[in-house]
């Protein structure tokens, strides 16, 4: 359960640092909203979804 956790807090710490975020700086993405808010709220919804994945109780 801890490798899970750590697992899922590298992934997280990797998709939200600086440098792999300022690939998304144009300035309009799809239907006219900035890539990089379309990139965080991906990623964040991504890892709560793993989330709810990896720590569901059987």
């Amino acid at each position: 359960m801890k490798e899970k956790a750590f697992a899922l807090f590298l992934l997280a710490l990797f998709l939200f640092t600086l440098p792999f975020g300022l690939l998304f700086r144009e300035a309009e993405g799809p239907l006219g909203l900035p890539p990089l808010y379309l990139y965080l709220f991906g990623a964040w919804a991504l890892v709560v979804l793993l989330a709810r994945f990896l720590f569901r109780r059987p």
